[in-house]
């Protein structure tokens, strides 16, 4: 095999997977996108006790796309804090789901 071959294979399979540059920015991108989806949170849960209505179905949207990143971060890479921290925020989207189902009743 001469050079260029080897270099053309080695590019050929890197262009389908992320450079360490993108997945930084996915994984920066995705924080941002967890503090900002919290502040829109906050804003509607205020608005929310403004007006006396209850507000737990927010805050279960919210833990509910929390669980679904953390469990699919355990899917791929079988981290035992991923599948506790999932597990925990699915449980906390459960339970703030029922008590917004209890208020509205």
């Amino acid at each position: 095999m001469d050079k260029e071959e080897v270099l053309q294979r080695a590019q050929q399979k890197n262009s389908k997977q992320l450079d360490e540059m993108e997945l930084d920015i996915l994984q920066k991108g995705g924080n941002i996108g967890k503090l900002v989806a919290l502040l829109v949170c906050a804003l509607f849960m205020v608005v929310k006790v403004i007006f006396h209505q209850p507000y737990q179905d927010v805050y279960s949207v919210y833990c509910s796309v929390l669980c679904g990143q953390y469990l699919y971060q355990w899917y791929r890479q079988r981290d035992k804090n991923s599948l506790f921290f999932g597990l925990t925020w699915g449980i906390a989207a459960v339970l703030l789901f029922v008590a917004y189902v209890l208020n509205i009743a």
